[in-house]
């Protein structure tokens, strides 16, 4: 089943949060397993558009839930400072993303308790890598035609992370020193070989395709953009790089 979602909109758009709690309601009646649905804003002040929709007081009511009677589960707000969905256990919430940037989103993607994603964006290129790294289902009808699906990288830099990813710990990422000086290598290899490597492309791929978790792409992407901003790292392999590139590229070939 399709678990991420978004609403081709921008800025102050009240029928957009109307849809994406009445789509979210429906999701709830079809999925037993949810428990609740998250109205996840950036703080206890951002509550505008609910006012709109609903008064002052029911918005006081949501930060303690509140069981709408069409609805099968209750609503409730929780921001970037109280939410802290578990990193194991049973999926259970549905999140409604309200002007969450992608990279804020991306990090909900590794809680576990996690089951939907709705996204609202606030501007859309700032929720866009978030779309693209998941080909979001857009729900409102209104597909914009300039979000497409992210291209890919290229087919050496793919094999590069296949072949990482075979040899870290995914638990853990590239925090352990073995795994980080041999990451350090990758990056510095392809950065010095390939005609281009974007951190965006990488680390999406490596959510998306490899199963990594966000925080521990991240870790990539930092790498990434440090060589890309003229900046160095210490650690990895500096010498030899081209037999890395030369095995990847023969892979590449077959």
């Amino acid at each position: 089943m399709d678990t991420k979602f978004y609403i081709n909109t921008e800025a102050n758009d009240d029928d957009a949060y109307r849809l994406a709690m009445q789509f979210a309601c429906e999701l709830a009646k079809k999925d037993s397993n949810i428990k609740r649905i998250v109205l996840y804003i950036h703080t206890k002040q951002n509550t505008g558009w609910f006012d709109r929709l609903f008064g002052n007081e029911t918005v006081k009511r949501l930060f303690n839930g509140i069981k709408f009677n069409d609805c099968p589960v209750p609503f409730k707000f929780e921001t970037k400072l109280t939410y802290k969905g578990a990193m194991y256990g049973n999926t259970s919430d549905i999140v409604i993303c309200c002007g969450i940037d992608a990279d804020d989103i991306l990090i909900i993607d590794d809680y576990h308790s996690v089951k939907y994603i709705i996204a609202i964006p606030w501007l859309r290129k700032f929720t866009e890598k978030w779309i693209k790294t998941w080909n979001a289902i857009e729900i409102s009808g209104k597909e914009h035609e300039n979000i497409k699906k992210n291209p890919e990288p290229s087919e050496i830099v793919k094999i590069a992370m296949q072949e990482l990813t075979s040899v870290i710990n995914m638990s853990t990422g590239i925090t352990h020193h073995m795994d980080n000086d041999r990451a350090k290598t990758y990056i510095r290899t392809l950065h010095k070989y390939e005609p281009e490597l974007n951190s965006d492309l990488v680390s999406s791929y490596l959510i998306r395709e490899l199963n990594w978790d966000t925080r521990h792409a991240k870790d990539i992407e930092k790498l990434i953009d440090t060589l890309n901003n003229g900046r160095y790292f210490q650690g990895g392999e500096k010498t030899g790089l081209q037999n890395h590139y030369k095995r990847w590229k023969a892979k590449s070939i077959v």
